[in-house]
């Protein structure tokens, strides 16, 4: 008896140990340089485990991981990786055949569309996110899960996370349409579809508008919406401004002038806020502006 109790306890305590030891093994880096794993300086490959933190040299660092994501951390970037995320903290990352993963920055979310997606996600100073899509699509979350944006192939959006003051407000810019009595608009700048709510928006179905409101999170949107935002004011915008025309749009209240003025396309220049994130194109508008409303200035945006 007193053989079978010493036996049981050694047995437990080994299943104490290997509970409590080494993170499993999540895929392998490899780079042409140098790079720091953990803090520690390796030359050429290493194995991941769960929850290291990856730091490329001045060559990019190519990760594949076990369930067959690959990523490519670029030079002087730095990212957490975990066996269904990473957490970039410097620099741009680069993902391909993407399958149950998802990358995080700035506290937003970052989740392919499909498994064929493909593109670059990076930081841009110290409070501006780059999701560029090559492939397929991305699909931006804020920190408590609201969809923010839908990055198409082909196309890039900067993101930046708004100052506690000014995330509650919604300012969106599209077509107003009616389903069975529910008002839908899909902005043009995120490609998100939201209901509206709010007075006077028979008058309007058909027309481009602008509208900026706040985020009705006990509400629950018809089919084909993400959210329910209650209107607060609903502007007309020029004939054909969100189709790219000639017409541009006014300035929301508290963007310091960044949307655009006259002779481009609202597709360029236009500035959504959706969730308390600001989003622009990476070109036009948002480059020529160099900051999106709520934040001071910051540095000018690669090209």
């Amino acid at each position: 008896m007193k053989i079978f109790t010493m036996l049981t306890a050694m047995v437990a305590g080994s299943w104490i140990i290997a509970a409590g030891g080494a993170a499993p093994v999540i895929g392998t880096v490899i780079s042409s340089g140098a790079f720091r794993l953990n803090g520690d300086t390796v030359q050429s490959n290493g194995t991941l485990l769960d929850g290291a933190v990856l730091e490329s040299g001045r060559a990019a660092s190519s990760i594949q991981l076990s369930n067959g994501t690959r990523l490519w951390l670029g030079p002087a970037a730095r990212g957490k990786l975990y066996g269904d995320r990473m957490i970039l903290e410097k620099g741009e990352a680069r993902m391909d055949n993407i399958v149950g993963f998802r990358l995080e920055a700035l506290g937003l979310v970052v989740r392919p569309d499909r498994a064929t997606t493909s593109g670059q996600i990076g930081l841009m100073g110290s409070n501006r996110v780059r999701v560029a899509a090559r492939t397929g699509g991305f699909r931006v979350w804020n920190a408590r899960g609201v969809l923010v944006a839908n990055v198409a192939a082909g196309s890039a959006l900067a993101f930046e996370p708004q100052a506690a003051a000014a995330a509650a407000v919604t300012h969106i810019t599209g077509t107003l349409t009616e389903q069975s009595g529910h008002f839908l608009l899909t902005d043009q700048v995120t490609h998100v579809t939201v209901e509206v709510t709010g007075r006077g928006l028979h008058a309007q179905v058909g027309q481009a508008v602008e509208v900026t409101g706040t985020l009705n999170a006990s509400a629950t949107p018809v089919a084909g919406a993400t959210q329910v935002i209650a209107a607060a004011s609903v502007q007309t915008v020029a004939a054909g401004a969100t189709a790219g025309g000639a017409a541009g749009a006014a300035a929301p209240a508290g963007t310091g002038g960044a949307a655009a003025g006259a002779g481009i396309g609202l597709s360029v220049t236009t500035i959504a806020i959706i969730g308390g994130v600001a989003a622009a194109a990476t070109l036009g508008g948002l480059a020529a502006s160099d900051a999106l409303p709520g934040q001071g200035a910051s540095a000018p945006l690669s090209r």
